[in-house]
């Protein structure tokens, strides 16, 4: 009768149990895949150095309430190099959102799945919220807008991001547009935040990345954000509770295989 050393079947061990992390990995990855819902956290990166005491007396920008759109490749927010829409000039020159969630809210049954617009007041410095927006195969990209608040016709946006390729965690930052709808004046009754009026002083250009507050009109160089970005998106995947099921499930033959490897390496030491 021949007796099996301790650690004379590990290298089917190994084997087994490398199929076994193989599966696992790939039920993770299916999961991610096919996430129905994905968690975006969108924050406002600009300076509020001036409430804080510090040294540099920037104020940065503060951003209007968003719109999120999950959409089939059927629909387009917006493109860069060409004109805006009015769905998006409206946004970026006076924060009205309303045209944008009419056209998005139409079109759900359609090109678009899920719509979320939270906040009724616009987003502080350094400040941040948490939104939900349900996706699928078919409505897999995001696209979202918000005003720089304090610029004649700046935004930060995103316009048909694949939600499909974030398997986990993932932060975009945001650098923010020129809608190219209104002359960047920076003037007293062109620029709403400075108190005197928001009449339009139409441009007729299109949509391309904002140099910033120039600072030599009406507007203070404070409200500035540049270079650093001006927001950003945290988005996270969030698989469906049946998929963790099956995580749970790819895991258990690589739990059950290390227990009695370790049963085995004990009787053989015995």
């Amino acid at each position: 009768m021949t007796t099996a050393q301790p650690g004379a079947l590990a290298p089917r061990r190994l084997a087994v149990i490398g199929l076994a992390l193989a599966g696992t990995l790939a039920l993770s990855q299916q999961a991610a895949a096919q996430a129905p819902a994905y968690q975006i956290t969108f924050k406002n990166l600009t300076s509020d150095a001036q409430t804080a005491g510090a040294a540099t007396a920037q104020t940065g920008q503060r951003l209007s309430p968003p719109v999120f759109i999950t959409h089939s490749a059927a629909y387009s927010a917006y493109t860069v190099g060409q004109a805006a829409p009015e769905t998006i000039w409206r946004i970026a020159e006076g924060g009205d959102r309303s045209f944008l969630l009419n056209e998005a809210n139409a079109l759900v049954g359609t090109s678009v799945l899920s719509v979320a617009a939270p906040l009724s007041a616009p987003l502080p410095q350094q400040d941040s919220v948490t939104v939900l927006v349900q996706a699928d195969a078919s409505h897999k990209y995001l696209s979202f807008a918000s005003m720089l608040g304090w610029t004649n016709d700046g935004f930060v946006g995103i316009s048909g991001l694949d939600l499909s390729a974030i398997t986990g965690t993932t932060t975009i930052n945001l650098f923010g547009y020129d809608a190219g709808s209104e002359k960047n004046s920076e003037a007293n009754g062109f620029l709403g935040a400075l108190g005197f009026g928001n009449a339009r002083d139409p441009e007729g250009g299109v949509i391309t990345n904002h140099l910033g507050i120039r600072g030599d009109a009406n507007a203070p160089a404070a409200w500035n954000w540049l270079p650093g970005p001006a927001a950003s998106l945290t988005i996270t995947a969030v698989p469906e509770p049946s998929d963790w099921v099956l995580l749970l499930v790819g895991g258990l033959p690589l739990l059950h295989l290390l227990r009695k490897r370790a049963q085995a390496d004990a009787s053989g030491m015995a």
